[in-house]
């Protein structure tokens, strides 16, 4: 690969983020490409948690955490795939000028299908005073509607997108 790229997998809690970066990362892997893939669930809780008693400060310093790692992941001509809500606009605005070749995918997903995607997980229950905080992407690369489409197909969305981009070589 000539250059790496960053696709921030972005949308409300619930919305398929993981799921389909992990989908995308089986099949980049499994055409040889270096991937690496972040997902703000499964990073260590230092990185994205209890960095600050207030929630609106924790946000933006979580970002910036995840920001970093896939920059240097980035600078190494790696293809991260950042999974991350990303609440503010801001935030990944900013990782998009830190980063350059940087992809926003959005996972939009009706309320009552992430409702019901989260009833093992109890996410909207745990943190309803601040889970519906989101602010939607202005011009994502790519939009995916998640209750659409299975997450066989929107891996395919993303592989097309990084195709087209000239970050792969073939679709995979």
């Amino acid at each position: 690969m000539k250059k790496g790229v960053v696709i921030w997998f972005t949308g409300y809690p619930n919305s398929g983020k993981s799921t389909i970066s992990r989908k995308v990362n089986q099949r980049l892997k499994a055409a040889g490409y270096p991937v690496e893939r972040i997902d703000s669930d499964e990073a260590p809780r230092s990185l994205t948690k209890d960095l600050s008693p207030d929630w609106r400060t924790r946000q933006f310093q979580k970002c910036a955490n995840l920001t970093f790692i896939s920059h240097i992941l980035y600078k190494h001509r790696i293809i991260v795939l950042l999974s991350s809500v990303g609440r503010f606009r801001e935030l990944r605005e900013s990782a998009r000028q830190q980063v350059g070749d940087f992809l926003e995918v959005y996972l939009k997903c009706p309320l009552e299908i992430r409702l019901e995607r989260d009833h093992d997980h109890g996410k909207y229950e745990r943190h309803a005073a601040t889970i519906h905080y989101y602010e939607e992407p202005e011009a994502p690369e790519l939009i995916i509607e998640t209750d659409r489409c299975s997450a066989d197909e929107a891996a395919d969305a993303v592989i097309r997108l990084l195709h087209e981009g000239g970050y792969i070589q073939s679709e995979v």
